[in-house]
């Protein structure tokens, strides 16, 4: 078995897709976080605080492993629906680019979530995270 290669700033390619991560929106979950945001609590739809939450495993997941010390740097989205209690998502984690800035290593992922059912796209984001070296 060969080991997976390490997400260092050179392994980073822009444009390469890493992988695609799946995401049901069940009651569960959606009981959990509401035990935790119970002001979050808009019937029929996933709460908008879990956007960061399903993004963040999916370029966790397709983006590992990494050497320990990295910075996240920030995250945006743009919304074209929320996500239906019951829904299953599929998030699909590429490469955006990379840059160096005075000495330090950048990455951008992009993330594109779509529905698995329907196909269309839910959600779109963009992740930065300072690279460790």
């Amino acid at each position: 078995m060969s080991e997976k290669p390490v997400f260092t700033y050179e392994y980073y390619q822009p444009g390469k897709v890493y992988g695609e991560q799946e995401f049901t929106v069940d009651e569960a979950v959606i009981a959990k976080w509401r035990t935790v945001y119970p002001e979050d609590n808009e019937p029929d739809v996933m709460p908008a605080g879990m956007l960061a939450m399903i993004v963040i495993d999916a370029v966790l997941t397709h983006n590992a492993p990494r050497p320990p010390g990295g910075v996240h740097g920030g995250q945006t989205w743009d919304l074209h629906r929320m996500p239906r209690i019951g829904e299953t998502l599929l998030t699909e984690v590429s490469c955006l680019d990379k840059e160096e800035k005075k000495g330090r290593k950048w990455v951008r992922a992009a993330t594109t979530t779509r529905s698995k059912n329907r196909g269309d796209i839910v959600f779109t984001g963009v992740m930065t995270s300072l690279v460790a070296q």
